[in-house]
């Protein structure tokens, strides 16, 4: 089974710019993102960039989720359909106009496929925490409500990372 293999060692701390330790501010900020209709936050300090997403090449005998391979200021990331990987249906590209490329410090040299991104909120901004517990899709943590009363799911990248599932690629 082909498996993703680390781009560096984990990061023994949240990951930084530069080498800069984060403020608090910093550490407690959550980028909000819409995949399809649903909302998710991911840590800010984990999404490394967002850009419109490039020309992907798609991969043989990986699973459906992976969309493939593409290039982001030369580096090689895989890029990863979360809605189909959490048992959705495929992110139609009508609706997948951005690409969030992860910190490089979570281990892996990927991104996740996103309509787009809408936003910062800090732990203030958000209300009513549900905590989740899906075996299904087990980075999916807790799920908030902001100002406007939207539910917006929290998304732990490091979880992510490390489920079996997300590093097993091949089929």
């Amino acid at each position: 089974m082909s498996r993703m293999h680390p781009s560096s060692p984990p990061p023994s701390s949240a990951a930084a710019k530069d080498g800069e330790f984060p403020s608090r501010a910093e550490e407690n900020r959550k980028l909000a993102i819409r995949i399809g209709a649903d909302a998710f936050l991911l840590d800010v300090l984990g999404a490394g960039e967002i850009v419109a997403v490039p020309a992907v090449t798609p991969v043989p005998w990986t699973q459906p989720w992976f969309r493939g391979l593409t290039n982001v200021r030369g580096r090689l990331i895989g890029v990863i359909d979360l809605r189909h990987l959490g048992g959705g249906t495929p992110l139609p590209p009508d609706q997948a106009g951005q690409l969030v490329v992860l910190h490089p410090g979570l281990r892996y040299n990927v991104g996740l496929l996103a309509t787009r991104a809408f936003g910062l909120r800090g732990r203030d901004d958000l209300t009513g925490r549900e905590d989740l517990n899906d075996g299904a899709r087990p980075w999916e943590i807790a799920a908030w409500r902001d100002a406007d009363g939207a539910r917006l799911v929290e998304i732990d990248l490091q979880r992510l990372m490390d489920w079996d599932a997300f590093v097993n690629i091949g089929i």
